[in-house]
């Protein structure tokens, strides 16, 4: 891969990223608070980690990140989160799932790629959180914790 090539890559999973993290604050708000938010939270701090180490790898590159905003695909998808999150939790985490389907389909894809060994391993980390993410959500989908009056605080 040429260093362009590889930029745009990593470029594409910021955007990602930037477009996830918008999503996670539109479900947030929407829950208020509860386990089911606090988990979520702590997967919009891993998606924000990923913004800022792929950033950091494009800038040693001397590449240009993207701007850490959405765009119009994030803008659309954190519009619908919010929308679907209004509904309960379930279909917060319903919305949630979509979005992680996405991103974890995505980091599978760039791992596939010819990627330095240094970047590849940054990508494996932000790919080992989106499987780890898109997993509780399933799983929280199954079990409903939100529903239990004795439930525990959510783990990620």
């Amino acid at each position: 891969m040429t260093d362009a090539e590889i930029a745009a890559e990593l470029t594409e999973l910021v955007q990602l990223d930037v477009d996830a993290v918008l999503a996670y604050d539109r479900a947030i708000a929407a829950l208020g608070d509860g386990g089911v938010s606090r988990t979520l939270a702590a997967f919009r701090l891993d998606h924000q980690r990923h913004v800022l180490d792929l950033s950091a790898a494009l800038l040693a590159m001397d590449a240009e990140p993207p701007a850490a905003q959405p765009d119009l695909k994030g803008s659309i998808l954190g519009g619908v989160t919010a929308v679907r999150a209004r509904l309960g939790t379930a279909q917060a985490l319903e919305a949630m799932r979509t979005n992680e389907q996405l991103t974890t389909s995505s980091y599978a894809r760039a791992l596939a790629k010819p990627f330095p060994e240094h970047l590849l391993e940054v990508v494996r980390r932000g790919d080992a959180d989106e499987r780890r993410h898109l997993a509780w959500i399933e799983r929280a989908l199954d079990e409903r914790p939100w529903e239990r009056d004795d439930a525990p605080t959510a783990q990620p």
